[in-house]
């Protein structure tokens, strides 16, 4: 008798656990389940994530992968690997819709590269749940771009802009045309990095591989603002503009696109801006999921959440990273969708998940600037880093360089520990030295 009531108290326990689903391994989705996951035990935890893909790549080394110097699977981390280190179940496949009345959601189906049913669609239980599943590029409406341009939302995508980067090139070497002309939409941080790596990734080709030379290339970088990198110092602008230009890159500011055609732009000034491979890097907006999930959007289409953010009008559903609306209440507007807002809103919500309620409901997210860093090929590195009274310092060349590498070294520590992360760095060191530095396949 004495041993069934145990039984069934551990029973209970095991029910009892606080199940929190995370949908979307991001940077601030994995670095949440994994510093949920590695407290579970002792929190009484059933930590979940849910992904479409079955690994995780950083978001800012898409430009990367693009440009042929990062492997598509060198930098990325299966999510069941990370799931195994860190005490948390991975569930793949795509949030279709979300019951915040029942508290579940559905996970769709899998399928095979054969196109069989790899996995059905399944219905999951929670009792906390966090949307992490970020943004895509927005076209603002734009005609053509959807048809004509690339994008570099994911791996996926950055890595058919590889492989077309590469045929074009091996083009131009056997004489198929003169030169290889690239436009490129936004001159934010994704359009500016993506523009200096392409220049060091043809040179290298041209090094190791024969192919066609650097000065073959022709990139232009279109935006509507008056300078590259509008949001940062005019130090940092006009650093990375002087930089950009000394790799012949084209810029075209202050004016717009109107369309995209197979041939190239079109621009708001009438002018043509002739093309063989189009990128369009101008804006986010929120997944057109989260318009099905029946939770209050903003014009963005992104989750409005209040400043502990939880998701307005629901109970237990929060949000985090690109996908959320939350206020700066320094700045009156929106926080901007990058890396750091999510890496900050992932450590808030590992410590609010981990509090008792009546602990929990007395602190609220607050997002402090570190400042940004924009790469700017193998060497240079443009940075500003925020001072007393809202002042900035700005900081050019190499050494912001390794303040930039140090970014992923953290994140990577973020999800698999300091050990195993300065082994991965000591490793990716030994490859380079006997690796190409570019993809020729």
């Amino acid at each position: 008798m004495q041993l069934s009531w145990i039984s069934g108290r551990k029973a209970d326990m095991k029910e009892a656990k606080h199940r929190v689903v995370i949908v979307g391994g991001g940077a601030g989705g994995a670095e949440l389940a994994a510093a949920l996951g590695r407290q579970s035990q002792k929190l009484k935890m059933k930590v979940s994530l849910v992904d479409c893909v079955s690994q995780h790549l950083w978001k800012p080394r898409l430009h990367e992968v693009a440009a042929g110097v990062l492997g598509d699977s060198e930098d990325a981390i299966p999510y069941l690997a990370l799931g195994q280190v860190n005490g948390f179940r991975f569930h793949l496949g795509a949030l279709v819709s979300l019951d915040a009345i029942a508290k579940t959601i559905a996970v769709g189906p899998v399928m095979t590269a054969r196109g069989d049913t790899l996995l059905s669609e399944r219905v999951l239980k929670y009792d906390t749940l966090v949307l992490a599943f970020g943004s895509e590029v927005n076209d603002f409406g734009t005609p053509g771009v959807r048809e004509y341009c690339h994008v570099l939302d994911d791996g996926g995508r950055a890595l058919a802009f590889q492989k077309q980067l590469l045929e074009e090139a091996v083009r131009v070497s056997e004489g198929g045309t003169d030169r290889l002309r690239i436009g490129i939409v936004g001159a934010g941080a994704t359009g500016v990095e993506l523009a200096a790596e392409l220049h060091r990734s043809v040179a290298a080709m041209h090094r190791v591989g024969g192919l066609m030379s650097a000065d073959r290339l022709a990139i232009t970088l279109i935006d509507m603002a008056p300078r590259v990198l509008a949001g940062s110092a005019p130090a940092v602008s006009s650093f990375a503009s002087s930089a950009l230009q000394q790799l012949g890159v084209t810029l075209r500011l202050n004016d717009g696109v109107t369309r995209v055609t197979a041939n190239g732009f079109l621009l708001k000034s009438g002018q043509i801006v002739p093309c063989d491979l189009r990128v369009w890097a101008s804006g986010v907006i929120g997944r057109p999921l989260a318009a099905n999930l029946k939770l209050a959007l903003d014009r963005s289409r992104r989750i409005v959440c209040d400043a502990s953010l939880r998701c307005t009008g629901v109970d237990d559903v929060y949000a985090l990273g690109d996908c959320a609306a939350v206020v700066d209440p320094q700045t009156g507007r929106p926080l901007p969708a990058t890396a750091q807002v999510a890496h900050q809103q992932a450590a808030y919500l590992s410590r609010r998940l981990a509090q008792r309620p009546s602990q929990s409901s007395r602190n609220v997210f607050r997002y402090r600037d570190r400042g940004s860093l924009v790469s700017l090929g193998a060497q240079a590195t443009a940075g500003e880093f925020p001072i007393a009274r809202r002042r900035v310092r700005t900081f050019n060349g190499t050494l912001p360089k390794f303040a930039y590498l140090s970014l992923q070294i953290m994140h990577r520590a973020a999800l698999i520990g300091w050990r195993r992360a300065v082994t991965l760095l000591l490793a990716d060191g030994l490859q380079r030295t006997v690796a190409p530095p570019v993809k020729l396949h």
